[in-house]
Formats: C-alpha cells, sequence, structure tokens
C-alpha cells in the first residue's frame, strides 16, 4: 500500500462532477484505490460513496492505492485531483 495526502482545491469541493470524475480515473486503476476522509475509508471507485461525504475545499484526505501497479495508479490518482478544477 502507497499512499498520500491531497488537499482537495476545486472551489466547490466534491460534488457531483468532480466525483463522477474521479471515480471514472479509479475505474481506469487495477489497485484498489481508497480516500480516506474523517477516518472513513472511501471506496474511490464508487460515484455514490464519494459524493455521500460531501467533501469541501480545502480539506485534507488521504489517497491509498494498494495492488500491482499501486505507484503508478498513485500518480494517477494524485493528477487526476489536480485536474479537477
Amino acid at each position: 500500500m502507497v499512499s498520500r495526502i491531497i488537499e482537495i482545491t476545486n472551489k466547490s469541493g466534491l460534488h457531483v462532477r468532480p466525483a463522477a470524475r474521479l471515480s471514472k480515473a479509479a475505474e481506469h486503476c487495477s489497485s484498489k484505490v481508497e480516500i480516506v476522509y474523517e477516518g472513513t475509508v472511501i471506496n474511490a471507485k464508487s460515484l455514490l460513496n464519494i459524493v455521500s461525504k460531501a467533501i469541501a475545499k480545502g480539506t485534507e484526505v488521504e489517497l491509498r492505492c494498494t495492488g500491482t501497479n499501486e505507484e503508478e495508479d498513485l500518480e494517477y490518482m494524485a493528477e487526476a485531483f489536480q485536474n479537477l478544477e
């Protein structure tokens, strides 16, 4: 497992549109991709799970990847978070 702290920089947080972009990006990963928010582990491949947490701008979350391509998938997902604007 590899992880990184990510700050949500999208001006409206993780509402439906950016959450959909993240879950779609996570689906391309062969690793298990999770977002840890306030002690809750969220499956990043599930749009509904991401949206239900209503994560606001400025919040720090932990992004975790576990699997055979975890390093590459972590980089890919970190970039996806940066491109939510």
